[in-house]
């Protein structure tokens, strides 16, 4: 699985999304942490451990599709 913390940067750069645009995905995928711990581990702040990998993942996809075109 390529690094979700890095395609999360790279998508909150180039589509100018919000971390809180992020969060409200992420949360509605189950993961558990808060914005700001979120964001924080998006940077590498916070070890991988702190979030829900698969949930960030499911809501770098929904975003991706919603921001395409």
């Amino acid at each position: 699985m390529d690094d979700v913390r890095r395609t999360a940067r790279i998508l909150l750069r180039r589509k100018s999304l919000a971390v809180i645009d992020l969060w409200i995905s992420y949360w509605n995928h189950g993961g558990y942490c808060s914005p700001f711990d979120l964001d924080a581990c998006i940077h590498e702040l916070l070890p991988v451990e702190c979030f829900d990998e698969g949930a960030l993942a499911c809501a770098l996809d929904d975003l991706s599709l919603e921001t395409a075109g």
